[in-house]
């Protein structure tokens, strides 16, 4: 059984189903959960995009009101500490997912997953600004400067385009969700079901 996570680090739904990932994971079944960190709107310029003002015009203000407080009432219910007024800008998100494909290390993606989770929801950190970036690496005791250079590198903005390429053939779909064997897996935040898919998962590796 192959399992990818299909998220967007920018997204809070994302930061509320990676740690509902992380309930259930150990150290065999996260070597075979693949993270899959995408660009849900890759138009979002380099200085980011204000959220607020995109689901307003898009919705209305009472429909985008009620999106920031469905966000952050489901990361309440995992006990995750965001701010409302953080959600409310969301960097451009392509820097930081090069920077996990840029780890040969799955912990130290997973790793560095939540950091930047954290860092974007619980500090309002611009983590498309590569300063900010050094510094979040360099939190989790990573060489930060050596990360960012490896970006650089093009055969991570190959696997990035490859992984873009991988999820939009499957079609649109709100993310985050899974890829259980090459199909959409849809009880992303449904508890009981992803502890039996992850404890299913680890009765294959055994």
């Amino acid at each position: 059984m192959k399992i990818e996570f299909v998220f967007d680090i920018v997204y809070p739904m994302s930061y509320v189903a990676f740690e509902k990932l992380k309930q259930h994971w150990n150290q065999p079944t996260a070597k075979k959960i693949e993270l899959l960190p995408v660009q849900v709107l890759p138009e979002i310029p380099e200085q980011g995009l204000d959220i607020y003002q995109y689901l307003t015009e898009k919705y209305g203000t009472k429909e985008a009101n009620r999106k920031l407080d469905m966000a952050k009432f489901a990361a309440y219910s995992q006990d995750l500490t965001v701010d409302i007024e953080h959600m409310k800008r969301m960097p451009n998100s392509r820097l930081a997912h090069q920077a996990i494909l840029a780890l040969d290390n799955v912990f130290d993606q997973f790793a560095l997953t939540q950091a930047l989770f954290h860092a974007i929801f619980a500090h309002g950190k611009d983590i498309a600004n590569p300063e900010v970036l050094k510094q979040v690496i360099e939190g989790m005791g990573l060489e930060g400067n050596k990360v960012l250079r490896s970006i650089q590198h093009k055969e991570v903005a190959d696997k990035q385009a490859e992984i873009t390429h991988y999820v939009q053939s499957f079609g649109k779909h709100p993310t985050p969700y899974y890829l259980v064997d090459g199909e959409i897996w849809d009880k992303t935040f449904d508890t009981l079901e992803l502890k039996e898919l992850i404890t299913q998962r680890a009765k294959d590796v055994a």
